[in-house]
C-alpha cells in the first residue's frame, strides 16, 4: 500500500505544463475524488456536492474516497491531505487563511484545496461556477448538462475581499444558498457542515444587557450616563470611566462566552440612541481623544477586550462607530482583537459616497478609522426600510461603495436590506451582493443580466426591461437630490411610464413557461402594485375637502392585494410593524376631512381639524407659491405629517402629533381659528392659529385649560406640557401643569419636516434654494417633553 502511494505521488509530482481535463464524457469518468481522512466537516460536504453536481452535469458516477485508499487513475484532489502535500505544486496555505483556497491542474489531476474552516469548500462552489453552474435564489439554480465535459489548464488562488459578509436579507438566509454564494454572516442558516460562520452574541446595542437599569439603577445611578447634571437609567449609555462598569462587563461578557461558546464575536456596544456619559471624567477623555465620544468608549471596550483575551485569546469583541461616536479617537488605537462596527446612518445612499457631498464627512470618518486599525467593519443600510417592496434606486451606488470599502482597508461588510422574503429586487440584491463581497470588482450589471436569465428564464428579457425601467425612474441624477435609507420616495411614474411597466410585466407573465417562474413574476408585480396603491393614496384637495385622490376604488384594491400578498408569501411591508399594523394604517387614512381657510393679504393657510389640527399649507397669495412642501403618501405617519401640528415637539417637527380629535369653535373672522380637543390622559387643549394682520406671518398658540391636571402616565410618553425628569416621577403620578408658557419657536418658510434621528432631504445641487431653513429645537428635546406654547411660520 505504501509502495503504491509514493509510486503514485511521485507520478504527480513529475507533472509537465498543465493541460485541459476531459473529467466526463458520454456518462462515463475516469477520475476520483479524494479528501483527506480526517476532512473537516465542510470538506466532507464540497466532496459530497462535487459529486453531485458533477454528476447531474454529465451523468457520469464519480466516487469519493480519502486519502487512505488505494488509488488509481485520474484525481480530483479535495483539500490539504496526504496527496496534495507531496505534490509540491507551492499551494500556499499559511496565506489562504480560513477561507482562501487553489484551483490547480496537475498533470492528468485538478486540485482544489484551500482553508480547512470553508476555503476548499468555496473552492468547489467556485469550480462549479467554471463550469456554468449557478445559485442565484432559494430554488432557483442552472445546472448545465454537458455530454464531454473538458476542463481548460487552472492555476489561480481566491481569497475573500472581506473576512466578515453578511447579506442580512429574507432571501440570503437559506443555509445552501449561503454556501454556495460564499457569505458568513449570523443571520444565514449555516451550521458546522458548512463551516460555521461569524456568529456573534449579542448582535448590537448591548449595553443594558450588560448593566440593566431594572437591576442597577436603583442603588447605582453611578454606573449609568450623568446628563444635565443627573444620572438617567433609560434613553442613555453608561457611564464608561467607573471602573465597576468595567468589572461588571468583564464579568457579564466571559459568562456569554461560557453559555454561548460557539458565538465568535462579543458586541459591546452603545444603545440605539444618544445621551452618552457628561461626568467630568468622560469629559475629560473626550477632551483628550481630540473631543471625540468615542474615546472614552474605545478605551472601555480595549480594557474588556485585554481581559477576555487572556482567557479566550480566539474571541472577538465588537463596538460601534456610530451616531455620536461615528468620529475615532484622537489617541487611542482598537486592540488586535476589536472589531468596529462604523455605522453611516446619516448616508445619501443614493449616489456613491465618494461623489456625494453630503457623505465627505463619512468618508472622512471611514479613513480616519482604517488608518487607526485594519479590523473596520461597515454597517451599509441597502433598504426603504418604511416600506420593502417600493423600489430601492442603489445598484449603482452599491457597484461604487462595496470596491470603495475594499479600497479604504474595510475588512467586513453588514449589508442591511429587507429582512422579510418578498421585497422589491430582493431575491437580486441579494444575489449581487453576495459576489460583491466575495469579490468587490464584480460586474454589478452581468451579474444583474445573469440573475434574471436563471430567476425569470423566458421571462428574463421583458422583466430585465422592468428592472431599467424602474431604476430610470426611481434613481436621483447624479448631481440631483439625495435620499436617506428610510425616507426614500416613490419613483415618479408618470401615467405613460405606469401604462408600461404593467404591460412589460404582463408581458413577462405571459412568456412564464414553468409555475416556479410565474410566481417569481407575481412577487415582482407586488411592487408595482404597491407603488400604485400608495400613489393614488395620495390626498388633494378636493370640494373643500382633503381626500386620497382614489378614494373610492382604495379600499377593495388594497383588500385585493392583501389576498395576493398571502399567495406570493409576502408577511412584511416594512420595519415599522408588521403587516397588520400597515394594513389598518392604510385603510384608516382612506377618509374625507374638511378643510378651514385662513387668508389675508399675504398669506393663505389650509387647517385640517381631524388630521390633529393640522396645517397643510400655507400660499404666499402674492407670489401665488405654496411654502409647504407636500408630502408624498410613502412617508412615515401619511398623511398625518409635514406642515404644522400639536405635538410634545416643536409645532415645525414632523413628530407623532397628540392623539386628540380636534373640533373648531365658530370662527369670528376669516384670519383666525380656534381648535379644542381633549387627549386621552385627560388633557383639555386649546389651539390657536391667527394670521397677523396683513403680514406674512401665522401665529400658532397652544395651551390648556385652566386649573386643570393631566396624568402622567407610569409607562410611555408623557404629553403634559411641562419638563418631566423621567428617572423621578412623583409617587402619585400627577403634577401641577407649569404657569410659565414654553419658550417661543421660530421657523422660516417650514417645508419637509425633521423626523427624529434623521435628516432633511438634501438640496439638488449646491447653490440650490434649500427647500427650508429650520431654526430653533429642530428635534426632540434629550430630557424631556413639552407642549409648544407658541409657534410662528414666516416667509421672507
Amino acid at each position: 500500500m505504501k509502495r503504491l502511494l509514493l509510486t503514485l505521488l511521485a507520478g504527480l509530482s513529475a507533472y509537465g505544463r498543465p493541460a485541459s481535463l476531459t473529467l466526463a464524457s458520454n456518462g462515463k469518468t475516469t477520475y476520483t475524488i479524494v479528501r483527506a481522512q480526517d476532512a473537516s466537516p465542510s470538506e466532507l460536504r464540497a466532496a459530497a456536492e462535487l459529486q453531485t453536481f458533477l454528476n447531474q452535469i454529465t451523468g457520469a458516477p464519480f466516487a469519493v474516497v480519502d486519502d487512505s485508499a488505494g488509488v488509481k487513475g485520474n484525481l480530483i484532489l479535495l483539500g490539504r491531505n496526504r496527496m496534495t502535500d507531496r505534490l509540491r505544486i507551492g499551494i500556499p496555505f499559511d496565506k489562504l487563511g480560513a477561507e482562501g483556497f487553489a484551483l490547480k491542474t496537475a498533470g492528468k489531476h485538478l486540485v482544489i484545496a484551500g482553508g480547512r474552516q470553508r476555503g476548499t469548500m468555496y473552492g468547489v462552489y467556485t469550480l462549479l461556477e467554471k463550469l456554468g453552474c449557478r445559485w442565484v435564489a432559494p430554488g432557483s439554480a442552472r445546472i448545465p448538462r454537458i455530454a464531454t465535459l473538458t476542463l481548460p489548464a487552472l492555476d489561480e488562488i481566491q481569497t475573500p475581499d472581506f473576512e466578515y459578509r453578511e447579506v442580512y436579507m429574507g432571501e440570503a438566509y437559506d443555509k445552501d444558498w449561503a454556501a454556495r454564494n460564499k457569505t458568513n454572516g449570523q443571520s444565514s442558516r449555516l451550521d458546522d457542515s458548512t463551516g460555521g460562520k461569524v456568529q456573534y452574541h449579542p448582535f448590537v446595542h448591548s449595553f443594558y444587557s450588560i448593566i440593566p437599569p431594572a437591576k442597577y439603577f436603583k442603588e447605582h445611578p453611578e454606573y449609568f450616563s450623568l446628563i444635565d447634571g443627573k444620572r438617567r437609567g433609560e434613553q442613555a449609555q453608561l457611564c464608561l470611566t467607573n471602573p465597576d462598569v468595567l468589572r461588571i462587563t468583564v464579568e457579564v461578557v466571559l459568562g456569554w462566552i461560557k453559555d454561548h461558546p460557539q458565538a465568535t464575536i462579543f458586541s459591546v456596544s452603545q444603545n440605539d440612541f444618544g445621551g452618552q456619559c457628561e461626568c467630568d471624567n468622560c469629559r475629560r477623555v473626550e477632551r483628550e481623544e481630540g473631543g471625540s465620544a468615542a474615546g472614552p468608549l474605545l478605551r472601555y471596550v480595549n480594557a474588556v477586550a485585554e481581559a477576555v483575551g487572556k482567557v479566550h485569546p480566539d474571541k472577538l469583541i465588537d463596538t460601534l462607530a456610530y451616531f455620536y461616536s461615528e468620529t475615532p479617537p484622537a489617541k487611542t488605537r482598537p486592540r488586535q482583537n476589536v472589531r468596529v462596527r462604523m455605522c453611516p446612518i446619516g448616508a445619501c445612499n443614493a449616489h456613491p459616497y465618494e461623489k456625494c457631498p453630503h457623505n465627505a464627512y463619512i468618508i472622512n470618518n471611514l479613513k480616519a478609522w482604517t488608518a487607526i486599525t485594519p479590523n473596520v467593519y461597515v454597517w451599509h443600510y441597502n433598504a426603504n426600510f418604511s416600506h420593502f417592496l417600493l423600489p430601492v434606486p442603489d445598484f449603482d451606488e452599491l457597484a461604487a461603495d462595496v470596491p470603495m470599502y475594499k479600497r479604504n482597508g474595510v475588512a467586513g461588510l453588514f449589508m442591511q436590506g429587507a429582512y422579510a422574503v418578498g421585497s422589491s429586487d430582493g431575491a437580486l440584491r441579494a444575489y449581487v451582493l453576495a459576489k460583491l463581497l466575495w469579490n468587490s470588482k464584480t460586474d454589478v450589471w452581468k451579474t444583474v443580466d445573469e440573475f434574471h436569465d436563471v430567476y425569470y428564464g423566458k421571462a428574463a428579457k421583458p422583466m430585465r426591461a422592468y428592472l431599467e425601467l424602474v431604476r430610470n425612474m426611481a434613481r436621483p441624477a447624479p448631481d440631483g437630490e439625495g435620499q436617506h435609507w428610510w425616507c426614500c420616495r416613490a419613483p415618479g411614474f408618470a401615467a405613460g411610464q405606469l401604462a408600461q411597466a404593467n404591460r412589460l410585466l404582463q408581458q413577462a407573465m405571459a412568456a412564464a413557461d414553468d409555475d416556479a417562474t410565474r410566481k417569481h413574476v407575481f412577487t415582482a408585480q407586488m411592487s408595482l402594485r404597491y407603488l400604485e396603491l400608495r400613489r393614488d393614496q395620495q390626498f388633494v384637495l378636493r370640494d373643500g375637502r382633503y381626500e386620497p385622490g382614489a378614494l373610492t376604488s382604495l379600499t377593495d384594491r388594497f383588500k385585493a392585494f392583501l389576498t395576493d400578498l398571502e399567495r406570493a408569501g409576502i408577511k412584511h411591508l416594512g420595519e415599522d410593524g408588521p403587516l397588520d399594523m400597515y394594513s389598518k394604517q392604510f385603510l384608516e387614512s382612506l377618509k374625507s376631512h374638511p378643510v378651514i381657510t385662513l387668508q389675508n393679504a399675504a398669506l393663505k393657510v389650509l387647517v385640517v381639524p381631524e388630521l390633529n389640527g393640522r396645517v397643510i399649507s400655507i400660499t404666499d397669495v402674492r407670489a401665488n407659491r405654496e411654502l409647504l412642501n407636500q408630502p408624498v403618501a410613502v412617508e412615515m405617519n401619511y398623511p398625518d405629517r409635514s406642515g404644522l401640528s400639536v405635538s410634545a415637539y416643536a409645532d415645525f417637527v414632523n413628530a407623532p402629533a397628540y392623539p386628540v380629535r380636534w373640533e373648531a369653535e365658530p370662527q369670528s373672522s376669516g384670519a383666525a381659528l380656534t381648535l379644542v380637543g381633549t387627549s386621552p390622559n385627560g388633557l383639555r387643549l386649546r389651539r390657536s392659529l391667527r394670521l397677523a394682520g396683513g403680514e406674512a406671518r401665522l401665529q400658532t398658540r397652544a395651551g390648556t385649560a385652566r386649573g386643570r391636571r393631566c396624568r402622567v402616565p407610569r409607562h410611555g410618553r408623557n404629553h403634559c406640557p411641562q419638563k418631566v425628569d423621567r428617572a423621578r416621577r412623583p409617587a402619585r403620578g400627577r403634577r401641577k401643569l407649569p404657569r410659565r408658557p414654553a419658550p417661543r419657536r421660530r421657523v422660516a418658510r417650514s417645508a419637509h419636516d425633521l423626523r427624529l434621528g434623521s435628516r432633511p432631504q438634501l438640496p439638488a445641487r449646491p447653490g440650490r434654494p434649500r427647500p427650508a431653513r429650520l431654526l430653533g429645537q429642530e428635534l426632540h428635546p434629550r430630557h424631556h417633553e413639552r407642549l409648544v406654547a407658541e409657534t410662528q411660520v414666516e416667509t421672507r
